[in-house]
Order: C-alpha cells, then sequence, then structure tokens
C-alpha cells in the first residue's frame, strides 16, 4: 500500500506529465494521466481534505481542459463535452469552498474556472447558463483588478470580449455593444 507523501507525489507527477503530453499532442494519454491523478488524490482527500483539495480541484480542471482538448483536435470519435462540463463544474465547486476559506488564494482559479465553463457550456448550446458563468467570471474579475490590475485586466478583457460575442450570437445586440465597448475602453 503507498503511502500519502508517495501518492501525493505519484497525483503531482502524473499532473506534470498531463502537461507535457499536451504540448506534444498526446491528448489520449494525457487525458489518462489526468483520470489516474484524480483518481489518487480523491484517495488522499478521503483522508485529509484540508490538505489534498487545491490539488483535487486543480486536476478537475486540468481534465476537464484534456476531455476539451480531445473534442477540439477530434483525436477520437468520442464526444467528451459532457464529461468536460462534469470536471470543470466539480472544480468549481471545490474551489468555491476553497475561497470560502482564503479568497485571496483561491479566487483567480475559480475565475479562471467560470470561464472554461462558459466555454464548455457554448459548445453544449446551453447559452443561459454560458452568459450566467460569463457575467460571474467578470464580477470575479473586477474584484481582483481592484487588487492587481496589471494581472487581471487583459483577463477581463478577453471574457468582455466572449460575453460580447456570445450576446451577438443570441442576437442581443445592444447588450453584445455594451460589452464589446467595454472591453475596448479597458483594452
Amino acid at each position: 500500500m503507498l503511502t500519502i507523501g508517495v501518492k501525493t507525489k505519484t497525483a503531482c507527477f502524473l499532473g506534470w506529465i498531463v502537461i507535457h503530453l499536451s504540448f506534444i499532442g498526446h491528448f489520449i494519454e494525457a487525458r489518462d494521466c489526468a483520470f489516474n491523478a484524480v483518481l489518487i488524490l480523491r484517495l488522499l482527500v478521503a483522508e485529509n481534505p484540508d490538505s489534498h483539495t487545491p490539488n483535487l480541484a486543480h486536476c478537475l480542471a486540468s481534465l476537464g481542459g484534456q476531455l476539451s482538448n480531445l473534442n477540439w483536435h477530434e483525436v477520437s470519435n468520442l464526444n467528451r463535452h459532457e464529461e468536460s462540463l462534469g470536471a470543470t463544474q466539480e472544480s468549481i465547486t471545490l474551489y468555491r469552498s476553497l475561497v470560502d476559506k482564503n479568497p485571496a488564494s483561491y479566487t483567480p482559479n475559480l475565475v479562471s474556472q467560470l470561464g472554461n465553463l462558459g466555454v464548455w457550456l457554448l459548445n453544449l448550446n446551453r447559452h443561459e447558463e454560458l452568459l450566467g458563468a460569463t457575467q460571474e467570471s467578470i464580477t470575479l474579475y473586477q474584484s481582483l483588478i481592484d487588487k492587481n490590475p496589471a494581472s487581471y485586466t487583459p483577463d477581463l478583457v478577453s471574457q468582455l470580449g466572449n460575453l460580447g460575442v456570445w450576446l451577438s450570437n443570441l442576437n442581443w445586440h445592444e447588450e453584445s455593444l455594451g460589452a464589446t465597448q467595454q472591453s475596448i475602453t479597458l483594452y
């Protein structure tokens, strides 16, 4: 039986492998490593949630991205949009609990995952939920900008641009124009 330290190191190592496999286009292998890291971290969270929940949230976010890469690069005939969405939503749930305890450390992770959630919902044509996730990410980015404008303004600009496009696609042209203008003003 592996000790907690070995399990932790194995999960972290798998996380690094995911990054490298994705970089070289081995998306199926990256997904498999991400799945394994999540499984190990679930065991660790069961033993010590305070220590391992941040790592599980991060690995679930990575898994959501890997499943999305499978869709994007069409390296399999499987539609992974729902699985990608599920991993991302679980990551968001965990990040919300972490933000409650330590907002300064985990709000950037939460807001990033809300942005990803918006994209995954777009892939599934769930536009109202997409708008809610995007608007929440914009609100959180605005609070982050109050503390560190240089780091978060580009992300806010990007999210406002996305919101403008998505509102336009829904034929909400006036609202789209407002989001786009706000994005341009910040840019």
